[in-house]
C-alpha cells in the first residue's frame, strides 16, 4: 500500500485560492478488464479523431473524510491530488443521479485549489461558497480514510469541430487499511460540444472492446471499501415535471430517469446480497417500456422501438432469478426462521427444501448476471441513451407531430390517465380468478407508474389521497402474484420431501387467502378516491 498521507493542515497555504469558483464536470464512466485497458488509446477509430499525443501520469490521491462520514452524508468527497510535483486539493459532489442528469452520465460540481502539500488544507473550506457543504463540526476531525493510485494515459477527442472530449484511461488500484480494490476504467468528460457526443464515443469504444457502464466514482469506491457495506438498492428519484414541461422534454426526462434507476441498481444486483437489486432494476424496464409506449406515437422511431422491444428481451432474463428470490426471502427463510409457523414439519426436511430451492435458483441467477454482464446490455442502454440525446425524433419532426412535441404535456396526460383507469373496468369488486386478478394486477400497475410519472403536474395535496389508496392495493396483488409463481416454483423441486413441500404450499395458500380476504376493502377504498387529474 502507498505511504499514508498526513491528515490536516490547520494554516492556509501560501498559494491556496479561497475563493475558488465551482465548475461543472459532465462524464460517461465505462469499466473494463484490466488486460483491454492498454489497447484503448491505441484504437484506430479514436486516434483518428485525437487532437494531439496521448500523455500518461501517475496519479496518487488521499480521500478526506471524518470517522463518522460527516463528508460522505453530505455528498461530497474531498481529496488531494498529487501530479507531478503539484498538489490539488478538491472538493467534489458525488451524488451522480440527479434529475438534471442524462441517463449514464454524471454531472457534478467541483471546487480546486492548489495547495503546498499532501496535507489538506482546512482554511480554503472555510469559504462561504463551500462552506455550506462541509460541516463546520468536520474540519477538526479530518483524516485520511483511503487512496487511489493509478496510472492515467489522457488523449483529447474531437469528434467534430464544436466538440471536445477527454478521454482517461485509468490503471490502479483504490487503497485502505490492508484492501484494495483495483481501478480499471475509461473515463470521457466533456469539455465542449454536447452529451450525445459521450454516447456516441462510448458506443465506438464499446465495439471495440466490451465494457460497462460505471456507475460509482473513485470516492464511492474507496467508501464501500473504507466500510465493507455492500451497495444497496436504489429508489427511482422523483420526477421534476411541471405545468410548463413539453411533452419532448417528459419524454427524454422519465426515459432517462428509468435507465438511471436501472443502472444505479447493477452494483447492488451482481453482489447478490440483496434481492431487491434485481427487482428494481426490473421495475426500471417495465416504467421505460411503459413510458414508450404512451408516447410511441407521438416519437414515431423504429430505432426507439426496438432498443425498448431489445429491454424487454433483457427482463425476460431476469425474471426467473426473482421469482426464486421470492420464494426464498418470501417464504423459506421466514419458514426457517420460525419453525413454530409449520408445526409437525421437520427441520431437516425443511432445511432440504431450502437447499434445493437455493440450487434451483442458482442457474437463473447466474443467468440473470450474465444478461447483465453481457455487452449487448451496455450497447442497448449506451444507443438508448445516444438516441435521447441527439434528439433528432424531436428536431426531425414535422407538422401536427412536431406541434404536439413541443406542447405542454399537461395537455395529454390526463386523458392518457383516463384512459388507463377506464381499463380497469366498473366492477364492484375484484375478479376472484386467479388470471383475471392478474390482468387487473397488470393494469393497475400500468396506470400507478403512468400516474406517477405526471403527478408532479398537479397539486400534491390532490395526488396524496390516490397514491395512499393505489399502493396497498397494488402491494396485495403483486403479493398475490408472488405467491402463485411461488408455489408453482415449490412443485419444481421434486426431491424435496412431500409432506414438507405440501406444508409449505398450504402455508402459502393461508397467506394467499388471508390478502384475498382483504381485496374488497382495499378495491373498495380506491373506487372512493376521486382521480386526481379529473
Amino acid at each position: 500500500m502507498p505511504p499514508a498521507i498526513p491528515p490536516a493542515n490547520p494554516s492556509a497555504a501560501p498559494d491556496a485560492q479561497p475563493s475558488a469558483p465551482a465548475f461543472r464536470e459532465v462524464e460517461l464512466k465505462l469499466h473494463a478488464a484490466s488486460a483491454d485497458l492498454a489497447r484503448v488509446a491505441s484504437l484506430p477509430a479514436l486516434l483518428a479523431l485525437a487532437d494531439g499525443p496521448a500523455a500518461t501520469q501517475r496519479l496518487r490521491t488521499a480521500y478526506f473524510d471524518t470517522p463518522d462520514l460527516k463528508l460522505a452524508g453530505n455528498g461530497v468527497a474531498l481529496r488531494v491530488r498529487q501530479e507531478g510535483d503539484r498538489f490539488v486539493q478538491t472538493l467534489k459532489t458525488v451524488n451522480s443521479a440527479s434529475p438534471g442528469d442524462s441517463a449514464a452520465v454524471a454531472v457534478r460540481r467541483e471546487w480546486d485549489w492548489t495547495v503546498a502539500g499532501e496535507a489538506v488544507d482546512r482554511a480554503v473550506l472555510t469559504d462561504p461558497g463551500v462552506a455550506g457543504l462541509v460541516p463546520a463540526a468536520a474540519l477538526d476531525e479530518l483524516d485520511c480514510l483511503f487512496i487511489t493510485d493509478f496510472k492515467r494515459t489522457t488523449l483529447l477527442l474531437r469528434p467534430d469541430p464544436l466538440t471536445a472530449v477527454e478521454m482517461a484511461v485509468d490503471d490502479g488500484r483504490v487503497y485502505a487499511g490492508g484492501n484494495s480494490l483495483p481501478i480499471s476504467e475509461v473515463e470521457l468528460e466533456l469539455k465542449a460540444g454536447k452529451v450525445a457526443s459521450l454516447f456516441d464515443l462510448a458506443l465506438t469504444l464499446q465495439a471495440a472492446i466490451p465494457m460497462r457502464i460505471g456507475n460509482d466514482s473513485k470516492a464511492e469506491a474507496g467508501l464501500r471499501l473504507v466500510t465493507g457495506k455492500a451497495p444497496g438498492p436504489v429508489e427511482a428519484e422523483p420526477l421534476g415535471l411541471s405545468p410548463l414541461t413539453t411533452v419532448a422534454e417528459a419524454y427524454r426526462h422519465i426515459m432517462r430517469q428509468a435507465l438511471r434507476q436501472f443502472l444505479a441498481n447493477e452494483a447492488c444486483a451482481l453482489g447478490g446480497s440483496d434481492v431487491e437489486g434485481l427487482h428494481r432494476m426490473r421495475i426500471a424496464l417495465r416504467r421505460l417500456r411503459i413510458a414508450h409506449r404512451l408516447f410511441a406515437p407521438l416519437i414515431a422511431s423504429p430505432e426507439a422501438d426496438r432498443l425498448v422491444e431489445e429491454s424487454r428481451a433483457l427482463a425476460k432474463r431476469l425474471g426467473p432469478a426473482r421469482g426464486w428470490d421470492v420464494l426464498m426471502s418470501g417464504v423459506i427463510d421466514p419458514l426457517l426462521a420460525d419453525t413454530a409457523a409449520l408445526p409437525g414439519t421437520d427441520r431437516k426436511a425443511l432445511d432440504r427444501l431450502a437447499s434445493l430451492a437455493r440450487s434451483a435458483g442458482a442457474g437463473p441467477a447466474r443467468e440473470a448476471m450474465a444478461a447483465i454482464l453481457a455487452p449487448g446490455c451496455t450497447t442497448m442502454v449506451l444507443a438508448l441513451g445516444a438516441w435521447l440525446e441527439h434528439g433528432r425524433w424531436v428536431s426531425e419532426a414535422e407538422g401536427d407531430r412536431r406541434a404536439m412535441l413541443s406542447a405542454p404535456v399537461g395537455t395529454l396526460a390526463g386523458g392518457w390517465l383516463s384512459a388507463r383507469m377506464a381499463k380497469l373496468g366498473k366492477t364492484a369488486k375484484p375478479p376472484e380468478d386467479a388470471k383475471a386478478r392478474d390482468k387487473l394486477r397488470r393494469r393497475l400497475r400500468s396506470l400507478r407508474y403512468t400516474a406517477d410519472f405526471f403527478r408532479g403536474l398537479y397539486p400534491e395535496a390532490a395526488t396524496l389521497p390516490f397514491f395512499a389508496a393505489l399502493e396497498p392495493l397494488q402491494a396485495a396483488l403483486d403479493a398475490e402474484q408472488d405467491a402463485v409463481i411461488g408455489a408453482r416454483m415449490l412443485g419444481e423441486l421434486k426431491a424435496a420431501d412431500p409432506k414438507t413441500a405440501t406444508a409449505v404450499a398450504a402455508w402459502i395458500e393461508r397467506q394467499s387467502d388471508k390478502r384475498r380476504k382483504a381485496l374488497p376493502e382495499l378495491w373498495k377504498r380506491f373506487r372512493a378516491v376521486p382521480p386526481f387529474w379529473s
